[in-house]
């Protein structure tokens, strides 16, 4: 009796564990000043936060897509940090391809607190700092169903 007792212990934490909301961990950033940006910095506001790099060939393709739909949703704090090891080849990256994001880098080891895993990755993250969601793998940014996804997400009463 024991042994079940245990059990649906183990069960019933599980199941309080997967009902409640994963919270971010604290996050930083670098721009091409050197100056620290955080996701502490955006509490109370709710955040789109995508990790890509240069060397990532489904990053490199959905980046222009990405920058469409963040100018077409610019209601939304659209935060894109690439993992490269240096910011100099991210900044040359976005002018090489005119796109008007600016140059910000993470750590990776760091990134992986927040369950990232594999490049690109986007979180939604609710303005309590819970992520919302979390997208590993290339998003189709200017397909409805992708980005009403997203979108409802970041509802408050998600």
């Amino acid at each position: 009796m024991a042994y079940w007792k245990s059990r649906l212990g183990i069960l019933i934490a599980g199941l309080i564990i997967s009902a409640s909301p994963l919270f971010a961990v604290e996050y930083e950033w670098k721009d091409m000043s050197g100056a620290v940006k955080s996701l502490a910095d955006y509490k109370g506001k709710p955040v789109v936060l995508h990790f890509w790099a240069t060397w990532c060939p489904p990053c490199r393709h959905e980046l222009p897509e990405l920058e469409a739909w963040s100018r077409a949703n610019s209601d939304v704090e659209m935060i894109i940090v690439s993992l490269d090891r240096d910011i100099a080849d991210v900044d040359a990256f976005l002018k090489s391809k005119e796109l008007s994001f600016p140059a910000l880098k993470g750590d990776m080891l760091k990134a992986q607190h927040l369950g990232v895993r594999g490049l690109p990755t986007t979180l939604v993250i609710g303005p309590d700092s819970s992520i919302r969601t979390m997208r590993i793998g290339a998003v189709h940014w200017g397909e409805k169903s992708d980005s009403d996804s997203i979108l409802r997400a970041l509802k408050p009463d998600s």
